[in-house]
């Protein structure tokens, strides 16, 4: 599939569409979900299955929402990333109300309760519907596992998202999320060979741009910009740092370091060190046939021995055992 059918899949009428131009079908019965099976959940709101939309045994499904109709309050039992292609539209996010540009992305946990206004002809909005086990499991443990700073990221993301159940991310005018937007799209509806990993994989790159944009205007808001600056040191230089020399290399006093990470991530340098040493050692497990021997250095230890008691009480198994466990997979 190329962009121009893209674009002409995605401006199609859906036959719901077709229902309410011929005046079959109601704009406000079609936002009130009379059409799709629905239980009733938290705050009165309509409780959405995955199941309505896909195969019990997919983990990711794409839909365009239905134009012409508002969508009344409703929640679902999957993670739901709604991009909007094209077009305006206002909507209600767990009572507020969020006037949405053109290249907007909003994340919904399922607690989130949400409802979309009457859209028009040129209102595109792109619904991402991801199995809250998948999401977790998968796409956030990937990401995970790019570094103690993607790692912290991470959290910070999760913790958000449990406390409000839901990310807005502005990311109007942000070519880099249009791009693999146009390619998520591509890939999925053009079922080529392996396309379900491929949309996988630009699932998780997608979520990588948007942490850059997270930590990008948390930085320019001047929040936590040294803490960034901190975890990515560590991570660039896990291997042979010690704490007296990124307190040079920051000009901080050595225990002024140490209360301001523990303050901000609940680690210290020591963990945070080991963190990215076991990280690497996971990678290097899973992805090379390096002997154990071989590896270890490769991981900024100096000892076989102290390596193999800290992977087995880190992750409950020998390096053999997670390697075999993994290559299984």
């Amino acid at each position: 599939m190329n962009f121009t059918d893209l674009e002409k899949r995605l401006k199609a009428y859906t036959p719901v569409e077709k229902a309410i131009l011929d005046g079959s079908l109601s704009p406000e019965d079609a936002g009130k979900f009379s059409h799709v099976p629905a239980a009733a959940g938290r705050a009165g709101a309509f409780v959405i299955s995955m199941n309505e939309f896909i195969s019990p045994g997919e983990n990711i499904g794409i839909h365009r929402q239905d134009r012409f109709c508002g969508v009344a309050p409703h929640s679902h039992d999957y993670i739901e990333l709604a991009y909007l292609w094209s077009g305006s539209c206002i909507q209600e996010i767990e009572g507020q109300r969020q006037e949405s540009r053109e290249g907007d992305l909003c994340v919904f946990d399922t607690q989130a309760v949400h409802a979309f206004g009457s859209t028009g002809e040129e209102d595109l909005v792109i619904n991402i519907l991801v199995r809250k086990e998948f999401f977790y499991s998968e796409l956030m443990s990937r990401l995970s596992e790019q570094g103690i700073l993607s790692e912290f990221l991470v959290d910070s993301v999760a913790r958000d998202q449990k406390r409000r159940h839901y990310l807005y991310f502005e990311t109007h005018g942000n070519r880099t999320v249009r791009r693999i937007m146009e390619e998520i799209l591509m890939e999925y509806y053009g079922q080529d060979m392996g396309s379900r990993q491929v949309v996988e994989s630009y699932l998780v790159i997608l979520f990588t741009e948007l942490l850059r944009f997270m930590r990008r205007n948390q930085e320019e808001a001047g929040k936590r910009t040294d803490i960034y600056e901190l975890l990515a040191y560590i991570e660039k230089n896990y291997e042979h740092c010690t704490l007296p020399q990124m307190a040079k290399h920051f000009g901080f006093n050595g225990n002024y370091l140490t209360s301001l990470l523990k303050e901000q991530t609940g680690r210290s340098f020591l963990e945070h060190v080991q963190e990215q040493k076991l990280q690497k050692a996971c990678s290097l497990l899973k992805n090379t046939d390096l002997s154990i021997q071989e590896l270890v250095p490769l991981c900024g230890y100096a000892n076989v021995n102290f390596f193999y008691k800290k992977f087995q009480k880190e992750e409950g198994c020998t390096p053999a055992q997670y390697r075999a466990r993994h290559r299984k997979n």
